[in-house]
């Protein structure tokens, strides 16, 4: 036998063998010989599962902290990252207990809310953003209700308008909501502007709590004025906004203009009137607008007591929203500048 037929049977000889084996490697799914028509397996993924995304606290007294501990578990056969947590409001925070969570495995969120100057029913929302390609936002939500401890009658204070000048005085009273709680004492109070004054009397009717008498004094310019009240207590602390307009001796009659919508193409007139109430006679020095579009003039009715003021939009005045003041210089030495807001909607507009 040649070395030439040797060599072929040995290669007829590794075939058979081969093609032997080949339904071993089929079982496996490992055959080099039978090609496969299945692609690869698909990815382990992870699925995100929250317990109960729902927990509502019934009530809370203000001022507490509600706390509660979410459970999210992993389901899924791949790895669940946690990529993040918001919240609704500052005032809830929400901390995982594990960032990386193995499937079969479960996270808990924190989550604590702080109920300080918050009433009646409350919703917090808590958003973990997550892998879970499926669920990659999982909404949690605290609510329930928060009851005050401790209550302002009113609850604001507002002066309205005051002619320069005047003193004016307001009362409230600082009530005790939780009785039961023991003894109940407020203080000390305070408030930013010098130019009011605020001052803690005990209650006309005996009752646990404050009266607080609140002054706008006469040092306080022209213009609208807003100030707050902060009312310590042995509960949790109040805070009450003051508020008001003081008037002078010059007044803008109406106190704004408003051109309204109109069509482009035409100049469009408005006039408002500037009267002096006080002793003194004053002038109007200027008038000047922010914007180009709007041109103003004064001129006297009654010298010193009375002026007309005439406002123009002008024509080409591009479509659109228009807002913008007018500036009144005078010689009044309280009120040397006045401010008139204008706006005007200006274009074509069909329903």
């Amino acid at each position: 036998m040649t070395n030439l037929k040797k060599i072929e049977l040995a290669l007829i000889a590794l075939t058979i063998g081969l093609l032997a084996c080949a339904p071993a490697f089929a079982q496996d799914g490992m055959n080099p010989l039978i090609p496969s028509g299945n692609g690869a397996p698909p990815g382990q993924v992870p699925k995100a599962v929250p317990s109960d995304p729902l927990y509502d606290f019934g009530s809370a007294l203000e001022g507490t902290m509600v706390k509660h501990t979410f459970s999210i578990k992993n389901t899924g056969q791949g790895y669940l990252d946690i990529q993040g947590v918001k919240t609704s409001c500052g005032c809830t925070t929400g901390d995982p207990s594990k960032m990386h969570v193995a499937p079969g495995d479960t996270t808990d969120i924190a989550v604590a809310f702080d109920t300080h100057f918050q009433k009646g029913h409350q919703v917090r929302t808590i958003t973990v953003s997550t892998n879970d390609p499926n669920n990659p936002q999982v909404a949690l939500t605290v609510q329930g209700i928060v009851k005050k401890q401790v209550e302002a009658v009113p609850g604001e204070v507002a002066f309205g308008d005051v002619k320069r000048g005047t003193e004016e005085t307001k009362e409230l009273l600082v009530n005790d909501l939780n009785p039961g709680k023991g003894t109940f004492s407020v203080g000390p109070v305070s408030n930013s502007s010098s130019n009011i004054k605020v001052e803690q009397d005990k209650r006309p009717d005996g009752k646990p709590g404050a009266l607080i008498k609140v002054t706008l004094l006469k040092t306080m310019p022209v213009g609208p004025f807003d100030d707050s009240i902060k009312i310590t207590t042995n509960r949790v602390p109040l805070q009450v906004d003051v508020f008001g307009n003081v008037t002078g001796d010059l007044n803008i009659d109406p106190a704004q203009v408003s051109f309204g919508i109109v069509p482009r193409g035409q100049d469009i007139v408005r006039i408002f009137k500037l009267s002096n109430q006080g002793p003194h006679p004053i002038k109007v020095l200027d008038v000047a607008s922010s914007s180009p579009a709007v041109a103003a003039t004064a001129e006297p009715v009654t010298p010193g007591k009375e002026y007309k003021v005439t406002v123009t939009l002008r024509h080409g005045t591009p479509d659109g929203q228009l807002r913008g003041n007018l500036t009144i210089k005078t010689d009044d030495p309280d009120q040397a500048t006045l401010n008139v807001p204008f706006y005007a909607i200006i274009g074509q507009f069909k329903t």
